[in-house]
């Protein structure tokens, strides 16, 4: 490993580690409101996003597998929008 490609490791662990934490404290602390729900389901697809282009090795790669990849996470994530929308609308 050269030394870039440690200290690009290290800020991707750091970035990850941030959004993590920051996740868990917003999360901690909605109380059930949608933007801050919604803030941590941005944050989930950013953590995603970087393991899968960072420590999956596919920020350089051309093929399928990185869009399908990068889809799977949005697709879950809209869905467990929808739920959150879902539930505040109900009641």
């Amino acid at each position: 490993m050269t030394r870039q490609a440690r200290e690009q490791f290290v800020a991707t662990l750091a970035m990850l580690l941030t959004l993590a934490v920051g996740g868990a404290i917003v999360g901690g602390h909605s109380g059930g409101l949608l933007v801050p729900i919604t803030a941590v389901l941005v944050m989930a697809y950013a953590k995603g996003r970087l393991v899968i282009l960072d420590f999956m090795d596919l920020r350089t790669g051309r093929g399928i597998m990185r869009p399908a990849l990068l889809a799977w996470p949005a697709v879950l994530l809209a869905l467990a929008l929808a739920r959150t929308l879902t539930a505040a609308l109900i009641g």
